[in-house]
């Protein structure tokens, strides 16, 4: 087991970024995230994209990526658009401490407000959701369902 107070979030990079793609998720799992190579892609040719892989020590165990906000829309609104636990380290609470610390830096960015989607079969993420306090909105036009968060 890992202990999750030795998380850290690190910038994904050149040096990191095949390590991060691939990272293995569950095959039962593969249907409600998109792959981390297409985050990655996205990330590329948007600048406002951060990935982030998430680390237990010097361990890569996970991928996550938001968004600062555009020019539309609420300017202190950030968008989580992936977080995943590797296959191996899940069931072990590393996702409830990972969202804990990409709040935290998305607030230290200034974000009021977090907004994410999930499609709606994936218990697991609306369980990880509500439990961390994010409130379901709604369904978007792809059928996925909107979650938020004020942050304080």
């Amino acid at each position: 087991m890992i202990a999750s107070a030795a998380l850290t979030l690190r910038p994904v990079c050149a040096a990191n970024a095949e390590a991060v793609i691939g990272l293995p998720l569950h095959a039962a799992q593969r249907d409600f995230i998109a792959s981390n190579a297409d985050s990655l892609a996205l990330a590329a040719s948007h600048a406002n994209m951060h990935p982030r892989a998430i680390h237990a020590g010097d361990e890569l165990i996970g991928f996550a990526m938001y968004a600062l906000p555009g020019s539309a829309g609420r300017q202190d609104t950030h968008v989580l658009y992936r977080l995943m636990i590797a296959a191996p380290w899940q069931g072990q609470g590393l996702a409830r401490a990972a969202l804990a610390l990409l709040l935290d830096e998305m607030r230290a960015r200034g974000a009021g407000r977090v907004v994410l989607y999930y499609v709606p079969a994936n218990v697991r993420a609306r369980q990880l959701y509500a439990h961390a306090g994010f409130v379901e909105t709604g369904f978007d036009d792809d059928g996925e369902m909107m979650a938020e968060r004020l942050l304080s």
